[in-house]
């Protein structure tokens, strides 16, 4: 039981102590998400590609599809993500984008103006994969005022 003890210590010792960036300039981030949309609750597929600018700095595009309840909500934004703080670990970020959503039956018009604002946080697993959760406020005028997005698990991949 010691033995185990002095091995888990280690181990968590040597993973909060690694110091890492997902990528460099001029890499590429590819993720996919699922979680929920919430006013209608529908299931969320959301897949992304990021250009890494700088450590702290990300610019892609995102596409979340909301399925179910007889109807789908599709949104494809460009966007930029910024990451801050100091643990070389856990990486909280917010971003904010722009771009166009379009809904079938479920919503009064078919096309509209999507505009995103939000916030969550990366776990570096290595250097080449995190895990993370991003919760985003959407605002798209012409088929309704606001929806709610949470891809509650999100794996990103450096291609």
């Amino acid at each position: 039981m010691k033995n185990l003890i002095i091995s888990l210590f280690i181990f968590g010792i040597s993973l909060c102590s690694q110091a890492q960036a997902m990528g460099t300039k001029g890499d590429f981030i590819g993720s996919a998400g699922m979680g929920i949309m919430t006013s209608p609750t529908l299931f969320l597929i959301s897949p992304e590609l990021e250009y890494v600018h700088s450590d702290e700095l990300t610019l892609g595009g995102l596409a979340q599809m909301g399925l179910g309840g007889g109807g789908v909500l599709f949104t494809a934004s460009g966007k930029v993500r910024h990451f801050f703080g100091g643990n070389p670990r856990v990486k909280p970020c917010i971003e904010g984008g722009l771009g166009l959503s379009l809904a079938s039956s479920l919503f009064s018009s078919a096309v509209g103006v999507h505009i995103i604002a939000g916030m969550g946080f990366d776990y570096i697993l290595d250097k080449r994969t995190s895990i993370g959760t991003m919760v985003r406020l959407n605002f798209s005028p012409p088929l309704q005022s606001f929806f709610l997005s949470w891809p509650i698990v999100t794996m990103r991949f450096l291609l």
